[in-house]
């Protein structure tokens, strides 16, 4: 598919829940960053549900950001209630119609910048490119001490059991061709934390090239995992994985 069938070059996708205190300084950065590129953008924003304003927040910010909008469009879709944030993303993703399709947690501890290292693997011809954080160039401020040891537990699952060969599948910094990102969502049936295994095993199942890039990380506050809860919640999610897609 050419680039003239496309509306943009690359699509943001920022799932959001009770982001209210973070998410006006995320749009800001965001916006900045986008619209020094030499490209035309989207920004999508996904309220999963959120009980506070952060909807109202995203609005305002387009409101008084007059000078970014034209080049960089923002959309915010607002799911009914909370479903999740795999459901949230790949709610965006099928939205989106950018010729690159980049999901960003909207924390940013990936910061956008990264992105710089990731679309030249997709200019290159690969269809994923993820973010990151356990290859020897990666940059990573010390994560807490449960998060070290939920992430080194979860990816031996993972690799024992769903997607073998990548280090971190958990990132949440990925970028997708538009075709793949649409395909993937579509079939995704995982809407909890675990849905980025989900994605990568589609991915590897329909012979999608993945490649890891190694980017820079900071531990940011207000996470909204629940350490125990969601470990087992995802755990249990990795053994559903092959049953969903068994006959794929």
């Amino acid at each position: 598919m050419s680039d003239k069938n496309f509306e943009f070059y690359l699509s943001v996708v920022i799932p959001a829940y009770n982001e209210q205190e973070r998410i006006a300084d995320t749009l800001y950065i965001v916006k900045e960053f986008l619209d020094a590129q030499p490209y035309k953008s989207e920004i999508i924003i996904v309220d999963d549900g959120s009980r506070d304003w952060t909807t109202e927040v995203v609005k305002t910010v387009d409101i008084y950001n007059q000078e970014m909008k034209d080049q960089n469009v923002s959309a915010i879709m607002e799911n009914v209630k909370n479903v999740g944030k795999g459901f949230s993303v790949a709610r965006g993703m099928l939205r989106a119609k950018g010729k690159f399709v980049l999901f960003s947690d909207a924390d940013l501890s990936t910061p956008i910048e990264e992105i710089n290292k990731l679309l030249p693997v997709l200019e290159q011809g690969c269809d994923i490119a993820i973010g990151s954080r356990r290859m020897a160039e990666s940059e990573v401020e010390k994560k807490p001490f449960y998060r070290d040891l939920m992430s080194f537990v979860f990816n031996s699952v993972v690799g024992l059991f769903a997607v073998r060969g990548i280090k971190d599948t958990q990132c949440g910094f990925k970028a997708f061709r538009n075709e793949v990102a649409h395909k993937i969502a579509d079939k995704q049936r995982l809407y909890g934390f675990s849905f980025d295994v989900e994605q990568l095993f589609l991915a590897r199942k329909l012979g999608y090239c993945i490649e890891e890039v190694p980017v820079k990380w900071e531990h940011a506050e207000g996470s909204k995992v629940d350490p125990l809860r969601d470990s087992i919640r995802m755990f249990m999610d990795v053994m559903r994985i092959r049953m969903l897609h068994r006959n794929l």
